[in-house]
C-alpha cells in the first residue's frame, strides 16, 4: 500500500477550522476592496496623500501571508499521517526462527574452517546484533527438528548450535520445505511479525514450489537465506579426515547451484544473502530483518504524527510579521 493511500488526520475535527480562516481572509479582503473605492472616488492629490507608504499594490499581501500560515497550523494540528511507528514492545519482540541445514555437504571446506562452522559464526554474530529479540534454532536434514525455542538468551543457543553435526541428524537430505510447517508450529500466532532465515548452502528443486506456496499464504513470516558456500564447491571431509563420497562412489559435489538459488528466491520471495569473510553479510542479514518487521502488521503500532511538515513553513511565515509593512492589522 503507498503511502498516498495511507494518508489520514489523526485529530479531523481540526479541519473545521478551514472555512473559518478562509471566511475571515475574505472578510478582510473584502473590507480593504471597500476601503480602496473610498479612496479612489477623491481626488488624485488627496488619495495619494492619505495611501502615503502604500502606492506599490502586492500581490502577495499580509493578510495573504496570515492565511496561508493558519491555514499550515490548522493543517499541522489535524495531525497529519502516513506511516506507523511499531511499539518497542514489538521490534524486542518479533521473533527470529533460525533454520540451519546440517548435512554432508555442509561439511565442505571452500569457507574455512568449514561451511557448518561459518554458520555457526554467523548465527552468533546476528544473534548478539538483536539485543533483546527473541530467536528459535531449527537444524534439518532429510527432515527438521527443534533444537531451541525462541529465547533472548544468546548464551543458551550457542551449545546446542556448536553440539549440531550431520552424523545426529536421522535423516540424511537437505530439504528446506521441511522447515515450513514446523516453523509455523513454533511460531504459531506471532507468524506474521516473524521471520524464518534458512542458513544453508543451498535449495532442492522442490524447495521453489514449497516456498511460493508458503508465501502465498495469509499471514505467513518472511524468508531470508544466508547461503553459505560457493559456487566452485569445496572438499567435504569426516571427523576422521576422510572424504565424503556420493552413491556413485564419486566425490561429493558441493557446488552452489547460483540459478537454483534465484528461481527459490523468486518463487517465495526470499531474501538471500551470500556469506562472506566479514561482517557485512551479518549487516545486510540485519536490515532484512529490520525491514520485514516494519512492513509487518503490528496491532499496537502508533500513527506518526507528521504535522511537524507543515509546522515549519507556518514558522517562517509568521517571521514576516516582524518585517515593516508586513505588519497585519484586522
Amino acid at each position: 500500500m503507498s503511502e498516498l493511500e495511507l494518508f489520514h488526520f489523526l485529530r479531523p475535527w481540526w479541519l473545521l477550522a478551514v472555512p473559518l480562516v478562509v471566511l475571515s481572509g475574505w472578510l478582510v479582503h473584502k473590507r480593504e476592496g471597500a476601503a480602496a473605492g473610498l479612496i479612489s472616488a477623491l481626488p488624485e492629490h488627496l488619495g495619494k496623500a492619505l495611501t502615503m507608504g502604500n502606492a506599490e499594490r502586492r500581490r502577495f499581501r499580509p493578510v495573504d501571508n496570515v492565511l496561508l500560515a493558519l491555514l499550515l497550523m490548522v493543517i499541522a494540528a489535524a495531525g497529519p499521517t502516513w506511516s506507523k511507528q511499531p511499539s518497542p514492545w514489538f521490534a524486542e519482540t518479533a521473533p527470529l526462527v533460525v533454520a540451519i541445514e546440517v548435512s554432508d555437504s555442509m561439511r565442505a571446506n571452500d569457507l574455512l574452517p568449514t561451511r557448518l562452522d561459518r554458520a555457526r559464526f554467523k548465527i552468533l554474530d546476528l544473534i548478539a546484533k538483536r539485543t533483546g529479540a527473541r530467536t528459535a534454532l531449527i537444524a534439518y536434514a532429510g527432515s527438521a527438528h527443534v533444537v531451541m525455542p525462541a529465547t533472548k538468551d544468546a548464551a543458551v543457543i550457542k551449545p546446542f548450535l556448536e553440539g549440531l553435526d550431520p552424523l545426529i541428524m536421522p535423516e540424511p537430505g537437505a530439504s528446506a520445505r521441511v522447515v515450513l510447517p514446523l516453523s509455523e508450529t513454533l511460531l504459531g500466532a506471532e507468524s506474521s511479525i516473524a521471520t524464518v532465515l534458512f542458513v544453508t548452502d543451498g535449495f532442492d528443486a522442490a524447495d521453489a514450489q514449497a516456498f511460493a506456496d508458503f508465501a502465498a499464504q495469509p499471514g505467513a513470516p518472511a524468508l531470508a537465506a544466508l547461503v553459505v558456500g560457493t559456487e566452485a564447491g569445496g572438499l567435504a571431509l569426516l571427523p576422521d579426515g576422510t572424504p565424503l563420497r556420493s552413491a556413485s562412489g564419486g566425490r561429493l559435489d558441493t557446488a552452489v547451484d547460483e540459478a537454483l538459488l534465484r528461481r527459490v528466491a523468486s518463487a517465495g520471495d526470499v531474501s538471500i544473502v551470500r556469506a562472506g569473510t566479514g561482517d557485512g553479510d551479518v549487516r545486510a542479514l540485519n536490515r532484512i530483518l529490520t525491514s520485514n518487521l516494519r512492513q509487518a502488521d503490528d496491532p499496537n503500532a502508533r500513527w506518526r504524527d507528521e504535522g511537524w511538515w507543515f509546522l515549519l513553513p507556518a514558522a517562517l511565515l509568521v517571521l514576516f510579521w516582524f518585517r515593516r509593512g508586513w505588519t497585519m492589522q484586522w
